[in-house]
């Protein structure tokens, strides 16, 4: 997992924490300054596919959370 998927990760845990709802795809582009929706759904899609992330965009832009990862 590269630097800007943990950090997106970190986000939207503790953005679900503490407003109760996850961050809108919107929202992420805005925090992060990725500049197309295209390349922020590439980092979304990179945290589902290693299970950081369930419910990812194919249910809806505002629909996912965070899975959060144990340690050992």
């Amino acid at each position: 997992m590269g630097k800007l998927e943990s950090e997106i990760a970190e986000y939207v845990g503790n953005y679900f924490r503490r407003r109760g709802y996850p961050p809108t795809v919107e929202e992420l582009i805005r925090t992060f300054g990725i500049l197309t929706v295209m390349c922020m759904m590439f980092y979304i899609l990179n945290l589902f596919r290693i299970g950081m992330i369930r419910n990812s965009l194919f249910f809806g832009t505002g629909d996912f959370k965070l899975i959060p990862v144990k340690a050992k």
